[in-house]
């Protein structure tokens, strides 16, 4: 199977994730050279704006996924209502989410294919959100050499997918949300994880 030869990041989050998001993508360059999907806790039946939400924050296109497509370097991708989403031979696919399905496990599904496709080119980004979903995709990233960003527990709204990441499993940046953009960027410029000081933020 190929590879990207770009840097894919997964973004999972949950409740209180949109002013995260907001200024998570406000302080990402406009060229990284990365792809972003944002995969967030979504009920069934509501209609998600999202994409509406967050285009006045950032200067990257915003693509809700509504089909099977190609994914891009400096595009944000984001789950639509009712589905969970794939990553297979660099290609985004949807799959159809059960009403038996009462816990939402999107971030782990998610996250763990792009743990299979992506390898060492698969970044992992857990934000606020309750629950654990999350925790098992951070350890397949963390399992093929790719590299996984926590928000700091103190700013998040809800605290339980972060913590369950850093209680168990051993995330590389464990930041706020404007640091974890700042650090990625240096990530991709310089092949190092380091805060805003030039000094390692964790692992």
């Amino acid at each position: 199977m190929v590879k990207p030869d770009f840097f894919i990041a997964g973004l999972g989050c949950s409740a209180g994730c949109l002013d995260v998001l907001k200024t998570f993508f406000a302080n990402v360059p406009e060229r990284t050279g990365i792809a972003f999907v944002v995969v967030q806790h979504l009920s069934r039946n509501y209609v998600s704006i999202l994409d509406k939400l967050l285009q006045s924050h950032t200067k990257l296109p915003i693509i809700r996924v509504l089909q099977d497509m190609d994914i891009k370097p400096d595009h944000i991708y984001l789950l639509p209502e009712g589905k969970f989403l794939l990553i297979r031979e660099g290609v985004l696919r949807l799959i159809p989410r059960t009403t038996t399905q009462v816990v939402n496990y999107a971030v782990d599904i998610f996250f763990t294919s792009l743990a299979a496709y992506a390898g060492n080119k698969a970044i992992g980004i857990i934000l606020t959100g309750m629950g654990t979903d999350g925790l098992e995709g951070a350890k397949a990233i963390e399992g093929v050499g790719g590299i996984v960003f926590v928000q700091e527990p103190a700013s998040a709204v809800f605290k339980g997918m972060p913590l369950s990441v850093i209680t168990g499993d051993e995330p590389d940046v464990i930041l706020p949300p404007a640091e974890l953009a700042r650090s990625l960027a240096k990530y991709y410029k310089t092949g190092g994880i380091q805060d805003d000081e030039g000094f390692e933020a964790a692992g």
